[in-house]
């Protein structure tokens, strides 16, 4: 690892469609952040994921990518109140990725296979 914190983010599914949010002055990208002193990378997940949608967040596995962990799992009904009102826009569900990306296309159709795959070993 290259000195950065280390990161966790979510990719969390309700039924087929999965959540993106998109932070104030950046495009649309998956819920998380840096991990916090003491936490393993499925609390942070967990926790950013929470505190980005407003959603509880199931986790199901995870995806290790250089740097941090792709927590995988299931979104769950408002549990935590608003997003982060003076971080993120917009919390919202997708089908397919969006055009608007925070980070390169390439990385996010990849993990969002993986992930799918995972939650396909749940049903």
């Amino acid at each position: 690892m290259s000195g950065r914190e280390p990161f966790a983010y979510a990719i969390a599914f309700q039924g087929d469609s999965f959540i993106m949010v998109r932070h104030r002055g950046r495009a649309w990208e998956m819920p998380g952040g840096r991990l916090e002193p003491g936490e393993t990378f499925e609390q942070a997940a967990v926790r950013e994921f929470s505190e980005e949608t407003g959603m509880a967040l199931e986790p199901l596995g995870t995806i290790d990518v250089e740097g941090g962990k792709v927590v995988v799992g299931r979104a769950h009904s408002r549990c935590c109140g608003p997003p982060h009102p003076d971080a993120i826009v917009e919390a919202r569900m997708f089908k397919e990725l969006p055009e608007d990306l925070s980070f390169p296309l390439v990385e996010y159709r990849e993990m969002l296979s993986k992930a799918r795959a995972i939650v396909e070993t749940f049903k």
